[in-house]
């Protein structure tokens, strides 16, 4: 698995009742299926498109209510040092979990959280490019550049050349973008979901109570719309790609 490449997602409510009504939004919007664990995992609510896992909902008592992207690594305790080498924070040190794989949590120095996941039996969702599943990422933050100095030092990624933000890859695969956050608005790391009709999306957002922020936007290579659901608020990008 290449260093650096997103390969999960998740995010963490409080209570039971706002999980059901989170992983209820997401089936609703994007026409997942959910397969929903016992107590001692957190009720970890695994989400899937075509029987592919695409992400997940967890709960917790000091659950953060945003989605957290995890880059991929086949050392955690060296991308833990370089984190914080890099002038990054680490909130969760690394831990096991189960037979799944080890993770860890940090903030980056702008103060987006994302997670790191070295994989035993399971790797995230797959690296391609299809309808349901998180197909890029959108970092937004008060200095971009900073930011893409800090993961191409923590994670030995590659600026890419392409129009619009800048990006950061591996070997020509672009992964995430980098952008400036409206003033105001906190840094943070978006997954963006890839999708095959942008206004019936939209309409499954309005019709299951979410908000939506930013309608159509032009971006390289397509359109995408920023919302949030109606449980946490937390932001979510979907795209589709122009033809």
């Amino acid at each position: 698995m290449a260093l650096g490449r997103p390969c999960w997602i998740d995010i963490t409510a409080t209570t039971a009742d706002d999980r059901e009504r989170l992983v209820a939004f997401l089936c609703d919007v994007f026409g997942w299926t959910l397969e929903m664990t016992g107590p001692d995992t957190g009720y970890y609510t695994m989400l899937r498109h075509d029987g592919l896992d695409v992400a997940a909902v967890g709960q917790q008592p000091q659950g953060a209510g945003r989605w957290v992207t995890y880059l991929s690594t086949g050392d955690i305790g060296a991308s833990v040092a370089r984190v914080s080498e890099n002038g990054g924070q680490v909130l969760l040190q690394p831990h096991t979990v189960m037979r799944a794989g080890t993770m860890a949590v940090a903030v980056d120095p702008l103060g987006a959280t994302f997670g790191m996941w070295q994989p035993d039996l399971f790797a995230g969702f797959p690296d391609a490019i299809r309808p349901g599943i998180p197909e890029w990422f959108h970092h937004g933050s008060a200095d971009p550049a900073a930011a893409a100095r800090f993961y191409a030092r923590a994670f030995d990624l590659q600026a890419g050349t392409g129009d619009g933000d800048a990006t950061l890859g591996r070997d020509g695969r672009g992964y995430f973008s980098l952008g400036r956050n409206i003033l105001g608005n906190p840094a943070d790391l978006r997954p963006v979901i890839l999708v095959d009709d942008l206004a019936d999306v939209e309409s499954r957002v309005l019709q299951a109570g979410g908000e939506i922020y930013a309608s159509g936007i032009e971006v390289p290579g397509g359109f995408a719309t920023t919302f949030a659901d109606p449980v946490v608020g937390a932001p979510l990008i979907v795209s589709v790609n122009a033809t």
